[in-house]
């Protein structure tokens, strides 16, 4: 998304295994975080991921996938659809019928190929969405460290 010039990331919804985590991102960010059992296997490059929301009142979806990890892709170019969905460096959310915007720093995303085995989910369904028709795009980055600032009020 975009506020005024500046882009950012909209969270539809953002499982995680660590309530605590949960209870944080809902209480001072207001981001719609929910928890989930997670379950990730790594076995060289073959990968397995599975996420089950786990709360009685949030609505039900389930993620899995299954990937293998692929070469390193170069830096993402200015321009690039790539730049486009890595390159954000706020967050978005809304509370109590305002905007808020949240600053984040974090590193270049080191993204990598990644092949598509398998995959079964009902995330876009759980938002009242149909799942897209065309086949995802997929890439694969380990873990990037972000540091985020309190949110600010937009409107």
């Amino acid at each position: 998304v975009h506020l005024d010039g500046v882009p950012g990331v909209w969270f539809l919804s953002c499982d995680a295994a660590h309530a605590p985590a949960v209870w944080a991102a809902r209480a001072f960010y207001h981001l719609p975080y929910q928890n989930a059992q997670i379950n990730f296997r790594q076995d060289g490059t073959n990968v397995r991921f599975e996420s089950r929301r786990t709360e009685r009142d949030a609505t039900r979806a389930e993620f899995r996938a299954e990937w293998t990890i692929g070469d390193a892709l170069p830096d993402c170019a200015p321009g690039s659809l790539a730049h486009f969905l890595t390159e954000r460096y706020c967050l978005y959310t809304a509370h109590r019928d305002r905007i808020y915007r949240g600053r984040v720093a974090h590193s270049h995303w080191p993204l990598r190929r990644a092949e598509l085995k398998s995959l079964a989910s009902t995330m876009f369904e759980s938002h009242g969405l149909q799942t897209p028709a065309a086949a995802p795009l997929v890439h694969y980055a380990e873990a990037v460290a972000v540091d985020i600032w309190p949110l600010e009020n937009q409107r």
